[in-house]
C-alpha cells in the first residue's frame, strides 16, 4: 500500500475477537509492527485512517522496536491498546 509517499506491507488475519491488519514499513521490515484490531468484518478502507492515527500517536515504523503498536477500531475512531 502506498500512503503519504511511503510504502507499507500489510496482511489481514482472522482472530477469535474479530479481524486484525498487520502493517509494517516496507523499506524497514524489522521496524515496529502496527496491529489494527477490527470488528468481525475486515474493512480495508480502515487501513489508511488507522495508519494515520498510529503515526500521530507514537507508532515508529522506521525504528526497530520489539513490541508492536496496537490500536483498536472504536465506533467513530481508534484507540491505543496497551
Amino acid at each position: 500500500m502506498a500512503h503519504r509517499d511511503k510504502q507499507y506491507r500489510w496482511k489481514a488475519r482472522a482472530t477469535q475477537q474479530g479481524s486484525e491488519i498487520l502493517c509494517e514499513y516496507n523499506e524497514i521490515p524489522d521496524g515496529q509492527l502496527l496491529i489494527i484490531q477490527l470488528p468481525k468484518v475486515c474493512n480495508l478502507g480502515l487501513l489508511e485512517p488507522g495508519v494515520d492515527y498510529a503515526v500521530a500517536n507514537g507508532w515508529r515504523p522506521a525504528e526497530k522496536v520489539t513490541e508492536p503498536f496496537i490500536i483498536r477500531k472504536a465506533k467513530d475512531s481508534f484507540r491505543i491498546i496497551e
